[in-house]
């Protein structure tokens, strides 16, 4: 009797901490510290962490670490555009990770349910929000017309439920899914008592969410860097188009690559853009290339934007100040004569320099005491990624007063 107590007590000493320890004897120390970051990320979601969104940041920061360096790349191109449509819509700022989650923030993405663009619109979502879908166009890869979308869907979607988590999840399921998902709730609009009742993807949905934006925002601590695009895709330029154009014909022309081309154009099914007598289409191509197109095309009135000016063009500038006075932030103008030197060869063999110039305009803002670059941002409906782009500046770089700094895209 007196050894069966000693086992019992034996047994009580070493059992006791596993059955009082049991909710956390699973987390080993790499998902602890996923825990801890991901309850302190800035969000409108409403967190929860469960083996779902273990498995989910495991997978985007080790086993997709490739995928996500070039993810975290493509940022620079997309996020900018998207952070100023959700600045205007007064929406959360971390929307722009469903994007990252839809289609890995690639325009030309299409799944296999036949869903299509960067925010991954079925065709009859697409058409109800007035989304053109043609035999020769896609408007659900044009960036910015399905991030304003997107936005409006998404907007509509938090009206009805109430919270941005069961309204994410409706984008992805849609909303008869979810609707029939809280009658089996009892009429529960949380998210994660719904999930049970959700289909198998949209039960992933919202930990993918939050493992894109555990990524985000702590990618560097895993040692993922990330892969920026090249120079042809960041420094691009788009022309009106009026007349009917071939990509073959931009191609042989242009001397340009034509998977670049189709990368640069994704809402172009066909490899051709349409005629249209108001000129509703638009040619994007490199900055490099897009000067030669114009002169060989002779339709420099045709020029839409510049989307940036390369450091190694910024010693051509040739520029005009003038004052705005109506501007109370002592911001002026800069009349900008972009000089593009090409070389064009002539019927006998020649090679013949002509220059042509571009005019662009550019709106300067002089720092003041005590004010930021994210601060200017704000204030010019900027992002500072987007800010320290147009004028070149990296994160590090140290900004002397009375600097002047472009605020104009």
């Amino acid at each position: 009797m007196y050894n069966q107590t000693i086992k019992t007590v034996f047994l009580i000493f070493i059992l006791l901490p596993l059955f009082l320890n049991t909710g956390n004897a699973n987390i080993s120390p790499k998902n602890s510290a996923y825990h801890e970051r991901v309850y302190n990320l800035n969000t409108v979601i409403d967190v929860k962490m469960n083996s779902l969104v273990e498995e989910q940041i495991d997978l985007i920061v080790n086993k997709k670490r490739k995928d996500s360096q070039y993810i975290l790349g493509r940022t620079s191109l997309f996020f900018p555009k998207i952070e100023n449509a959700l600045r205007e819509k007064g929406l959360p700022d971390e929307l722009k990770y469903i994007a990252v989650i839809e289609s890995s923030l690639r325009p030309d993405a299409v799944s296999s349910q036949g869903a299509a663009g960067i925010w991954q619109f079925m065709k009859g979502t697409a058409k109800l929000y007035g989304l053109e879908i043609s035999k020769y166009i896609d408007e659900r890869r044009d960036v910015e017309l399905s991030t304003e979308k997107a936005l409006l869907y998404l907007s509509t979607l938090y009206d009805i439920y109430g919270n941005w988590t069961t309204a994410l999840a409706a984008y992805n399921c849609g909303p008869g899914n979810i609707n029939k998902a809280i009658k089996k709730a009892n009429g529960s609009t949380n998210y994660w008592e719904l999930a049970k009742y959700l289909p198998k993807e949209t039960k992933e949905y919202i930990p993918r969410f939050i493992a894109a934006s555990y990524l985000m925002n702590y990618y560097y601590l895993h040692d993922i860097t990330p892969i920026e695009p090249e120079n042809e895709f960041k420094y691009t330029g788009a022309v009106r188009v009026y007349e009917k154009v071939y990509f073959k014909d931009l191609v042989s022309d242009l001397n340009i690559d034509m998977e670049l081309v189709k990368r640069l154009n994704p809402i172009y099914l066909k490899e051709v853009i349409p005629a249209s007598n108001e000129g509703k289409y638009l040619l994007i191509l490199p900055e490099s290339t897009i000067v030669t197109y114009l002169d060989k095309t002779q339709s420099y009135h045709n020029l839409v934007y510049l989307a940036s000016i390369p450091h190694a063009q910024k010693d051509n500038l040739v520029t005009e100040i003038s004052s705005d006075e109506t501007n109370s932030e002592s911001a002026y103008h800069i009349k900008t004569n972009l000089s593009y030197v090409l070389s064009i060869k002539s019927t006998a063999g020649f090679n013949i320099e002509k220059q042509k110039t571009i005019k662009v305009e550019k709106k300067m803002h002089q720092m003041k005491k005590k004010e930021s670059l994210s601060e200017i941002a704000g204030k010019n409906n900027l992002s500072l990624t987007e800010l320290l782009a147009l004028n070149g500046f990296s994160e590090t770089d140290e900004i002397s007063l009375n600097s002047s700094i472009s605020i104009m895209k």
